[in-house]
């Protein structure tokens, strides 16, 4: 988490002006200086609900066509490939490469998730739809069994990518 405003908020500024929204700048940038720090986990943990929660409030600002259900399916595959990719730079051959993209990659999954257990009001189909990607998301879980590894990790960026392959096929 070494870089957030640079590699994943810079791009989103020109939308955030145009809808006159705050942003989440601010909490991106507390929460990669608690992980930068190795500060507590319960530390870390908070300040990671904190900017979901500001982006939850900026997400207000979708308009209503953005936001269908199928977008956010889309959107959520998006994320789990620029996690395939920060995981693939993190993890290289079971060695931990570099921990910040490592980390990214986990951020980018639960975000995904968090995407979809939000969607609420879905038709059944919808709903099934939903809790079968959730269950992959799940699975995926174990590709980081701590949020600063110390040993080889027995994981590989193309479990992500074939998630996203099934979710394709749902």
């Amino acid at each position: 988490m070494k870089h957030p405003k640079s590699e994943l908020y810079s791009a989103m500024i020109p939308t955030f002006e145009a809808k006159n929204a705050n942003g989440f700048a601010s909490e991106l940038e507390v929460l990669a200086l608690s992980v930068e720090n190795d500060e507590d986990l319960n530390v870390v943990l908070s300040k990671y609900e904190n900017l979901l929660n500001v982006i939850s409030q900026n997400e207000k600002n979708i308009n209503s066509e953005s936001n269908t259900f199928e977008k956010k399916v889309s959107l959520v595959k998006a994320l789990l490939e620029i996690a395939a990719e920060e995981y693939a730079i993190g993890i290289v051959d079971g060695n931990i490469e570099n921990k910040f993209e490592y980390q990214d990659a986990l951020g980018f999954t639960t975000i995904a998730k968090s995407i979809l257990k939000e969607a609420t009001l879905l038709n059944s189909s919808e709903k099934a739809k939903r809790n079968k990607i959730i269950e992959i998301i799940d699975g995926l879980l174990p590709l980081w069994p701590s949020l600063v590894p110390t040993k080889k990790i027995s994981g590989d960026a193309s479990v992500i990518l074939d998630a996203i392959g099934k979710i394709n096929s749902i």
